[in-house]
């Protein structure tokens, strides 16, 4: 039963940063577009 409940965890453990990590890399490269459109460099 552990055995399974830890299978079924891990790959949360893994996913939520991943996601996060997703969402502030996704925001930062957004705004720098914005910023480089602002800029006239696009």
């Amino acid at each position: 039963m552990l055995n399974l409940l830890s299978l079924l965890l891990i790959p949360i453990y893994l996913a939520i940063p991943a996601i996060i990590l997703y969402f502030i890399i996704k925001f930062a490269v957004k705004n720098a577009i914005i910023e480089l459109k602002e800029n006239n460099y696009l």
